[in-house]
């Protein structure tokens, strides 16, 4: 009795899942499910849905195997399987619920197609050979997105909540970096949500262009009406999208500008993307501040942040003018432009910034030397540095050089550029190209107390201001290769008006101690 019993169980175990498998394969393979599949996903999406082949396992579920699906006309999305694990309980009823999508070879282009995203039509319509009722999970393996010549690679997990979605797990793999996302959109229909992003290296203008695509051309819409949005209902109309975004990497690119340790708290609009506060290491030193980079197809972008500590040396090797400026800048700025924010060229820029070098040197800027060279002529001018400063190098070192700067046109524009060295202090006012290749300053030269207590007593008594030898200057060329001229014509008129104002304390004098000699 027991041995006819165990055969029994033996023959129910191996029937069962066969009678399974050929049900499943009778009731979910059939022409007409397929079509009635690719139906319901063209109402819910707002987007034609083609399924070219449907097949059934059953094993370790009940599952529904959808083959080279497309999505879009012309297909933005093309799926070579799409699995669909259902409940069995439901599949009874033919109603998919509880279900597991999974995606491979799944290849998107952007910008997407306008979605009808969140229509609540879902459902197949009465008599339907199956409808789709409820989606519990969405892997996407091995997933391709394309934009503009660029891929991104991955795997993905999705988890339908309300109208939105969780991001469970994205790993995003380029060339050269692997980016991990997680967050939850809470509208589909606007794209609204909060997203972590954290990667080892992170390219800012490749971010850029996929937020570009990704909202070109509506990307996701709501539908007009209350009805269900169908595949021909009335014309979707775009609707914002409001993305807030985390941001850590261990390196940045923007343009050709490399960032260090990026850390911040970013906003995704259909207009731009904005980043603030955000703080990364540049050239040695740091950004803290704001960042907005604007979606459309002309690259715009606004910086406004303080900079601390910043090595000049790098910076203007990066300008295109190695060597020409060291030391370390602090400051402040609001720039805006246009092209590839950080590049080194084809980049428009305008705004105002105030900076403070310290502890550098301008290379070839000889302000010292030209200034004895001017004076050593005379002799009356025994200043002990001269000879060493005729001959010797012309690399001006300095503790400070500050100024206010307005910037356009590729130029930068000042009227309080300050320059201090232990020797001298030059005030001047005019541009700097920003490329370095033009200089045009105009200012004075006032050497220091202890090289004016050593220039000869008419050079001090016809050139002095507030007691220090004071020479008129002018800096052009280039910031490689600088030209300092002191206007001697500048210097005699100078040298005339002191002269004139020397003279006449004496008439006066002289005058007044005739009023008051004893008769």
């Amino acid at each position: 009795m027991l041995k006819r019993r165990l055969v029994g169980a033996v023959a129910l175990l191996l029937v069962l899942p066969l009678g399974l498998f050929f049900w499943a394969r009778s009731v979910l393979t059939e022409d007409r499910v397929r079509v009635a599949l690719a139906g319901q996903l063209s109402r819910a999406l707002g987007q034609p849905v083609t399924v070219g082949s449907i097949d059934a396992t059953i094993y370790p579920r009940v599952t529904v195997n959808l083959g080279q699906v497309t999505i879009g006309d012309p297909a933005r999305i093309q799926v070579q399987t799409l699995r669909v694990g259902a409940d069995f309980r439901a599949l009874l009823s033919r109603r998919i619920e509880h279900a597991r999508l999974d995606l491979s070879g799944a290849h998107v282009e952007l910008p997407l197609p306008p979605f009808s995203v969140g229509s609540g039509a879902t459902s197949g319509s009465s008599g339907s050979p199956v409808e789709i009722v409820s989606v519990d999970a969405i892997f996407l393996n091995g997933v391709e997105i394309v934009s503009g010549g660029r891929t991104i690679r991955g795997d993905v997990e999705i988890v339908p909540e309300g109208s939105g979605a969780v991001l469970k797990s994205a790993t995003l793999r380029t060339e050269d970096a692997t980016i991990d996302v997680t967050g939850r959109l809470t509208d589909l229909s606007a794209p609204t949500g909060e997203f972590a992003v954290k990667a080892g290296v992170l390219n800012l203008d490749r971010l850029l262009a996929f937020a570009n695509d990704f909202q070109a051309g509506a990307g996701l819409a709501a539908s007009r009406g209350a009805g269900p949005a169908g595949v021909n209902a009335a014309p979707a109309v775009a609707t914002p999208m409001n993305i807030g975004v985390s941001l850590a990497a261990d390196r940045a690119t923007l343009g050709e500008l490399v960032l260090d340790r990026l850390a911040g708290q970013g906003r995704i609009t259909a207009a731009a993307i904005t980043l603030e506060p955000i703080r990364f290491g540049v050239f040695g030193g740091r950004y803290d501040g704001a960042l907005t980079l604007a979606l459309g197809a002309a690259p715009r972008f606004r910086l406004n942040a303080a900079l601390a500590d910043v090595d000049m040396g790098a910076a203007t090797a990066f300008m295109g003018s190695p060597g020409s400026l060291t030391g370390r800048l602090s400051g402040n700025i609001n720039l805006t432009g246009s092209g590839m924010v950080g590049s080194s060229t084809g980049t428009t820029v305008g705004g105002t910034a105030r900076i403070d070098i310290v502890d550098g040197v301008v290379k070839n800027l000889g302000l010292v030397r030209s200034v004895v060279l001017v004076t050593a002529g005379r002799s009356d001018v025994p200043i002990a540095s001269a000879a060493s400063a005729a001959t010797g190098s012309a690399d001006e070192p300095f503790a400070r050089l500050g100024a206010t700067l307005t910037i356009a046109g590729g130029a930068a524009a000042t009227n309080d550029l300050r320059f201090e060295s232990k020797d001298l202090l030059l005030s001047a006012a005019g541009t700097v190209r920003l490329d370095g290749r033009a200089i045009n300053l105009a200012g004075e030269v006032q050497l220091s107390d202890e090289l004016s207590s050593q220039a000869g007593r008419d050079l001090i008594r016809y050139t002095q201001e507030q007691g220090r030898v004071t020479l008129p200057a002018t800096i052009t060329g280039t910031a490689a290769a600088p030209t300092v001229r002191i206007n001697v014509a500048d210097m005699a008129r100078r040298a005339l008006v002191n002269r004139a104002k020397e003279e006449a304390q004496k008439a006066l004098k002289n005058g007044l101690g005739g009023l008051f000699r004893k008769k």
